[in-house]
């Protein structure tokens, strides 16, 4: 059998990465137009007069696509052709620029869970959602958190949860004063719910090059990998350092590293938060569970993927012929990836091949006996699914 970086069955997170922009029961035509924020949508394709549109759903929003799409035909008023895109060829978090391109289409909207990554040909427009948060219970948890530990606090949240930061910045400033309390609390923004090939690639020019005083956090020698991760999402700007990750922005100051701070995030167990786990993973984490309205420490499913990760890379290096395994024809610069694979596979005197399939799985995999490497997205960085 193939040596995968990790195994997707290790990481148990809730099936297709659901958000709670797929309620239990049909949703009536306004709430419709409130969770997939029907009339931004429109305005952003009137001020850009595209005609021929892709509508991207993930498996568990299929069913409310033909509700979206009649909406959505009817704020525009015409003039525009929309094609519901579904069954996507790699993860559905990514944009899926092939399906599209397929249909010849000038823009992809994409609903639900995403990992923002760059785009190479296609404009996208993202709509998150609007999952419910308890702000009074969240607001004292955080505050709990707070007093609880000695570090100052980072706000992190799956971005479906992104819509409820303003109001619970200002719940938890009214507690603190109500309750006399100094704490010191920080929260991430959204990065954009709006992306051009143009503006991602040169943001991505911009992650990926390491200034000379980017600190790798403290991470030990053997983390490597994830210390170049980190740096690869991080700016120096100034007497700050600017990181962008998984949609989400936030400052630190030089002065100070990510260690120093209690990382609190506001969603679900899935790979979003996997992502910010493990690129930080010396950090102190706090979960909290909107399901439940508890917070929970316990991240050690995690750390024994991290674990493992290491492992595997060792074995890794030990292999003879490596396999490159294509997961993504989407994300932009992924040839230039693949290209530096193949040249770091024959400096170190190994022999390569690409393969490039859609929907990998095990039962596919092991047919090639040999290590494979996966070349994804940042939110399937730890596994291939």
């Amino acid at each position: 059998l193939p040596i995968r970086l990790s195994s997707p069955a290790a990481l148990h997170f809730p099936p297709s990465e659901r958000n709670s922009l797929s309620p239990v029961n049909p949703p009536a035509m306004d709430d419709i137009s409130s969770r997939y924020e029907i009339p931004r949508t429109a305005e952003f394709l009137r001020g850009r007069a595209y005609t021929r549109v892709a509508l991207q759903f993930p498996d568990e929003l299929l069913k409310d696509a033909p509700a979206v799409a009649r909406a959505l035909r009817a704020e525009l008023g015409g003039g525009a052709k929309l094609f519901v895109m579904a069954d996507t060829a790699y993860n559905s978090c990514c944009v899926d620029e092939v399906g599209a391109s397929n249909i010849d289409a000038q823009c992809v909207v994409h609903y639900g869970h995403s990992c923002m990554s760059p785009t190479s040909n296609l404009p996208a427009f993202f709509v998150f959602g609007k999952a419910p948060l308890d702000i009074s219970l969240c607001c004292r948890s955080l505050l709990d958190c707070s007093r609880e530990s000695s570090k100052p606090v980072l706000v992190l949240c799956g971005l479906e949860y992104a819509h409820a930061l303003d109001d619970l910045k200002r719940a938890t400033m009214e507690l603190c004063k109500s309750d006399c309390q100094n704490s010191e609390i920080h929260y991430a923004e959204v990065l954009c719910s709006e992306m051009s090939p143009s503006s991602s690639s040169t943001a991505e020019e911009q992650c990926s090059q390491s200034n000379g005083s980017t600190h790798n956090d403290g991470l030990p020698a053997d983390n490597d990998d994830l210390a170049t991760l980190v740096n690869n999402c991080c700016n120096v700007e100034g007497s700050t350092r600017k990181y962008n990750l998984g949609g989400l922005t936030w400052r630190v100051s030089t002065d100070e590293k990510m260690d120093d701070y209690l990382l609190y995030w506001i969603g679900q167990d899935n790979s979003a938060f996997a992502n910010i786990a493990l690129t930080f993973n010396k950090c102190d984490i706090v979960r909290y569970d909107t399901a439940a309205n508890q917070f929970s420490r316990d991240v050690s499913h995690l750390m024994k993927i991290l674990r493992r990760r290491y492992y595997l890379v060792e074995k890794a290096k030990d292999a003879n012929i490596v396999g490159i395994l294509v997961g993504t024809l989407g994300v932009a610069g992924y040839l230039d990836i693949i290209e530096q694979m193949k040249n770091l596979i024959k400096t170190a005197g190994k022999k390569s091949y690409t393969l490039v399939m859609g929907r990998p799985n095990s039962a596919k995999l092991a047919n090639f006996p040999e290590v494979l490497v996966n070349s994804n997205c940042l939110f399937c960085f730890s596994y291939v699914d």
